[in-house]
Formats: C-alpha cells, structure tokens, sequence
C-alpha cells in the first residue's frame, strides 16, 4: 500500500480507520445487531471480514469514521466507542472501546498487518465468551476528543450532538483487554466492557 516503510500521518490516519471500520462491521455481525443479510464477506489480513451491505449503516458507520479520520490527522481523537444498547430499555450492554493514542515506533506494512490480523481474530475470538444477546438491540459510536485548545480542533460541528452517560455500572460489568494494533502515528488498544 505505501512505497515506503515510512507512512505519512494522513496515511496512518486511513490505516486506522480502516481497521475501525472493519472492527465494528465485525461486532455488529458477530453479536448479532444487524442480521447477516446486511454483511458481504471479503478477504483481507489474511481472514474473512465483513462489510455493510445494508445501506443505511454503511452511511451511519462511513459518516462517523469520515470525522473520525479528519481527527486522526490532526491529532485529536481519544477513544471510539461502539455501544451495543437494548432497543427497548436503551441500557447498554457491550461497550466496545477503541483507545487511540500516539504510535510507539516505525513499523512495516508488514508488521501492521499482523497486529490488525490478531486484533480482528481476538474479535471473533470474544463472541465464545460472552452471553448471546437475547433482545432486540441497537448501536450507537461515541467518539472522544483531546481538546487542544485550538479552536479549529476543539469546535465540534453541529452535526454531532453530546453523548449521554454511556457507562456499564462497575459492579455489574466485566472487561477483556485485546490486542492492540498501530502504526507509527496511531496506536489502537480495543477493550470490551460487558453486563456480567
């Protein structure tokens, strides 16, 4: 994908994204949020991988990591968070959070495409150890910001709105560190807190 072992910010940023997108299309498939007409599966990482056929979530997702992407050029992301919710009682239930942070060294293409191969099978690895979800559900990406004190980065648009308290209470939930992936700009460490 890039000529060099070194990858422009803009580049890391696309990379990052990337891996986002799949990761969440691969926990909307998995945990059973969308059903599995609105997925095609392509091969990628060394893995089958899924994608959004249905339309209206392929807008949702591309329109959130659009913004996201922007952020990750300058900077300015702190987590992506992916809930999985009751679509009845909104309580969370999963939440799914991407921690993005300043990449630790050089890495090949190589190198990158492994960590993202182990981060997306520790996905799929996940569905054997939590509960099914027995109801209906809905998702919802939260995204937070590093305020800078820019105002060219900190001013949010108003397409986006404030997020509501997304938490699981603490002694109701369990949590799973997985395997992080990064580039020499953008380290992502994916953790998933769930109802226990």
């Amino acid at each position: 994908m890039f000529s060099s072992s070194v990858i422009p910010i803009k580049g890391s940023a696309t990379l990052i994204t990337d891996y986002l997108r799949f990761s969440i299309y691969s926990i909307l498939f998995l945990r059973g949020v969308y059903s599995v007409e609105d997925f095609f599966i392509i091969n990628k990482y060394g893995l089958e991988l899924v994608v959004a056929l249905n339309e209206e979530l392929e807008a949702y997702v591309g329109g959130v990591l659009d913004q996201v992407e922007e952020w990750l050029v300058r900077n300015t992301v702190r987590q992506v968070v992916l809930l999985i919710a009751s679509k009845e009682s909104k309580e969370v239930l999963e939440r799914w959070v991407f921690e993005v942070s300043k990449g630790d060294h050089s890495k090949t293409e190589e190198e990158m495409n492994r960590e993202v191969h182990l981060m997306l099978a520790g996905i799929r690895g996940t569905n054997s150890m939590l509960s099914d979800i027995q109801e209906p559900t809905l998702c919802n990406i939260v995204v937070y910001k590093r305020l800078t004190g820019s105002v060219k980065d900190d001013v949010i648009s108003d397409a986006w709105e404030e997020a509501e308290q997304t938490g699981i209470p603490l002694d109701d939930s369990s949590e799973v560190k997985l395997k992080s992936a990064a580039t020499q700009h953008h380290k992502l460490e994916l953790t998933v807190v769930y109802k226990a």
